[in-house]
């Protein structure tokens, strides 16, 4: 990948407004289309001159001898940065955060969720989510015996909360539920949930010298944590609004996106990379290789909750998208904002 620094101004715009016309129309890029433009005061001849050079620097690529060019992924990224730029937001930094109370007492897997419902419907584009819920600090473990004889098990953490059901061979009493329970938050508050788990067998062993039944519900905690704290990835996925895209416009197009949306280990690697677009090559998957993912992380409260990723073409209006899902989220009646890790806020009021 070349830096934008070894690009003139003069090419540099002229990539720039290159990179908005193929995204626009989905025609190859061609030097009398761009002369015909009133922001460009060159001629065709010279036009045509510097598009060779972006090609020869890797940013375009003729499609045939005698036609128009296309955009590389090179040519794409150095595009992303510097729109990303303009707006202020540097790689992997762009976040959307919830702070308020009300946020704090609901179910996380169901924030999550409704959030994602909310992406697909704005957007019609594939929504990849991952929740990251080992890294929750635990503010308090609630211990609810239940009417059917299993045992609820509530935990808060500063982001939200998360509740399971315990199965033990004997039920627990009201008694040794509140007992429990405060045996643990003792030993547990602060911890992330990965070191809860981690720590988990040793705390059972302080606390079963004086409460003996907790071996047992120690057991069931572990795989309720376990749960909690697995990675998770989810997918909202039309297949038919995919077909209303130019480039996914056959069936076999889009069963080969879906079967790249699908795999774990693709948009893993893909939600976990630093950049906050990863365009085309960078994907890693042939599959996945005229596509692009915008992503952002879901924050609450200072805790990222889970990383959430856009699906979409490499010609995608990156500008326009970013804008607007911008403007989804900074406008809900929860006020949730969209900010950088550095402590900036955006219109943090309606």
């Amino acid at each position: 990948m070349l830096a934008m620094s070894k690009l003139s101004s003069r090419l540099e715009s002229l990539l720039m407004i290159s990179v908005e016309e193929y995204i626009r129309n989905a025609v190859p890029i061609a030097s009398g289309t761009l002369a015909s433009r009133g922001d460009l005061t060159k001629s065709s001849a010279t036009i045509r001159n510097d598009l060779k050079t972006l090609e020869q620097m890797g940013y375009l690529r003729q499609v045939h001898t005698s036609g128009g060019r296309v955009l590389t992924t090179t040519g794409y990224r150095a595009y992303v940065n510097k729109v990303l730029g303009e707006m202020n937001i540097k790689a992997g930094e762009l976040s959307f955060a919830a702070n308020t109370v009300s946020e704090r007492v609901q179910s996380l897997p169901n924030i999550v969720q409704n959030l994602t419902e909310k992406i697909t419907a704005a957007f019609n584009l594939p929504v990849v989510v991952k929740t990251n819920f080992a890294t929750l600090h635990v503010v308090d473990v609630m211990l609810v015996p239940l009417l059917e004889g299993d045992t609820m098990i509530l935990i808060k953490t500063s982001a939200g909360s998360l509740n399971g059901t315990l199965h033990t061979n004997e039920p627990l009493t009201n008694k040794q539920a509140e007992d429990a329970s405060a045996a643990l938050n003792t030993k547990v508050r602060g911890l992330t949930l990965q070191q809860m788990l981690d720590n988990l067998t040793g705390i059972a062993e302080d606390i079963k010298r004086d409460l003996t039944f907790f071996g047992e519900l120690c057991q069931s905690i572990s795989k309720q944590l376990e749960k909690f704290i697995d990675t998770n990835i989810n997918r909202n996925l039309n297949t038919i609004k995919l077909l209303e895209i130019p480039e996914y416009n056959n069936i076999e197009r889009v069963r080969q996106i879906s079967k790249a949306v699908s795999d774990d280990a693709t948009m893993s690697k893909a939600l976990d990379a630093d950049d906050t677009v990863v365009i085309g090559a960078e994907i890693d998957d042939q599959m996945l290789a005229d596509s692009s993912i915008i992503k952002f992380n879901y924050n609450v409260c200072g805790e990222n909750v889970a990383s959430i990723g856009l699906v979409g073409p490499d010609r995608i209006d990156y500008k326009q998208l970013i804008i607007a899902l911008y403007a989804l989220l900074s406008q809900t009646k929860e006020q949730r904002l969209l900010v950088n890790q550095t402590g900036g806020k955006k219109d943090e009021k309606k």
